[in-house]
């Protein structure tokens, strides 16, 4: 039995600015795993004991719990009819190959969860191709964030103990590097200089930003591509792989809009999460990161100059107060203004960027849902204000897949940005003889 939460418990302003969905664009991250061949008893009787009975209900509450507005404000409480039943479904008739799943996760991410329920929910189609099946997974961003996310996709793999014992479980994702004197004394002094010169940033305004959204979305993903060639790459010019994967983003935004004929631009700017907790920081069902804008070169550039100028650009990032400063903006915003107005403020400093892009590293071995084959795991980050490109990277099994989610309005079909990156990646690997 769930353990009673209390009554109600306000959310915090790290999550409440999650809850500020638009018509355009919903605070949903979507997400499509599939397997070997799973019933859907045997999925619900899984999620329910490992991860919404976890420890009496105690270690992930947010799955039983709604959220409700009250005089203005936001609002943790118990959902008194809760019934994994209501959140673990089957999805409609006629989604089981690849490219019906991916039409259909396009169509239904414009769809917003259930309000009255905690803001969650799993489609499950059972008879997917090969002999497998297939799940869209789709979370409010309110709930957590990514790197809170992964610790309970591990929790649901039959062989996290040996993952743990080997060491092998994936590192948190970018953060910063930050000393004590830098984060309660440089960070405050600095905080009004950063947060002006964002205020004055210029707009991106190119084939992919700047046109009225129309809240329709489509995805894509690529195939798999081989990691090892990433870490081949960073090892050879002292990099990390999230320097490599960004340089590979950039040079396959470049191709996308050659191909589209649109005028050249010397760069896109992008939004990026930066995980701003401690590293001994436990972590818990929460968001907790800075979404820092980051200059992708566009222009004509091989893939070894973007990769050493993006290289900079984040050595410089992760040395920087900006991140720490950016939460903490966020956080008073959204604690001491009223809610319209904290959305706007925060909408014209996100809507100055062309793209949502994060990058979450997943299982780096091969793993099993219930005893079955875990095939494939993908991912769409949301957007807000007038943002209506995502571009989401997840590793998995030595593999790595980069997926759109963009606006019909800004791209016709995603799978031609896709492709893009596709041929980005060939071209590192043959410029690299690997």
């Amino acid at each position: 039995m769930v353990t009673a939460a209390p009554r109600r418990t306000r959310v915090a302003p790290n999550d409440a600015v999650w809850l500020q969905d638009s018509p355009t664009n919903l605070m949903v991250i979507n997400a499509v795993y599939t397997t070997d061949r799973i019933g859907l008893d045997a999925v619900r009787d899984l999620f329910l004991r490992k991860v919404v009975l976890a420890d009496g209900g105690r270690t992930y509450p947010r799955f039983t719990w709604r959220v409700v507005k009250v005089r203005g404000h936001y609002y943790w409480e118990p959902d008194p009819q809760f019934d994994v039943e209501r959140h673990i479904v089957v999805a409609p008739e006629g989604v089981g190959t690849t490219a019906a799943l991916q039409d259909y996760v396009g169509a239904v991410a414009d769809h917003p969860l259930p309000p009255d329920r905690p803001l969650w929910q799993i489609q499950h189609v059972e008879d997917f191709e090969d002999g497998g099946s297939a799940f869209i997974i789709r979370i409010h961003h309110c709930m957590a964030d990514g790197i809170a996310m992964v610790p309970i996709l591990f929790l649901l793999m039959d062989e996290r103990e040996r993952l743990e014992a080997a060491g092998r479980l994936p590192p948190r994702t970018l953060g910063t590097r930050l000393s004590t004197f830098q984060t309660l004394v440089t960070a405050p002094l600095m905080g009004p200089l950063i947060l002006a010169r964002r205020l004055a940033w210029r707009a991106d305004r190119h084939a992919l930003h700047g046109a009225r959204i129309s809240g329709r979305k489509r995805v894509a993903w690529t195939v798999p591509l081989d990691l090892a060639v990433i870490k081949k790459v960073k090892d050879e010019l002292g990099a990390t792989v999230n320097d490599v994967l960004m340089a590979t983003v950039s040079g396959g935004l470049a191709r996308y809009l050659v191909r589209v004929e649109a005028p050249a631009v010397p760069r896109i700017r992008i939004s990026m999460p930066v995980n701003v907790r401690r590293p001994d920081e436990p972590l818990l069902m929460e968001n907790k990161f800075a979404a820092v804008l980051l200059d992708l070169p566009i222009g004509a550039h091989t893939a070894l100059e973007r990769i050493r100028t993006i290289k900079a650009r984040m050595d410089h990032l992760k040395a920087s107060v900006e991140p720490l400063v950016l939460y903490g903006v966020v956080n008073i915003l959204l604690s001491t203004l009223p809610h319209g107005v904290s959305r706007t403020l925060i909408d014209f400093l996100a809507n100055k960027c062309t793209a949502v892009v994060t990058n979450v590293p997943g299982p780096p071995g091969e793993v099993f849902l219930a005893g079955r084959r875990v095939r494939s795991l993908m991912f769409w980050v949301p957007q807000r204000a007038g943002i209506g490109v995502g571009v989401s990277i997840l590793t998995f099994g030595g593999k790595l897949q980069i997926g759109v989610i963009a606006d019909r309005e800004l791209v016709a079909d995603p799978s031609v940005v896709t492709r893009a990156f596709e041929e980005e990646f060939e071209a590192l690997r043959v410029e690299h003889g690997l």
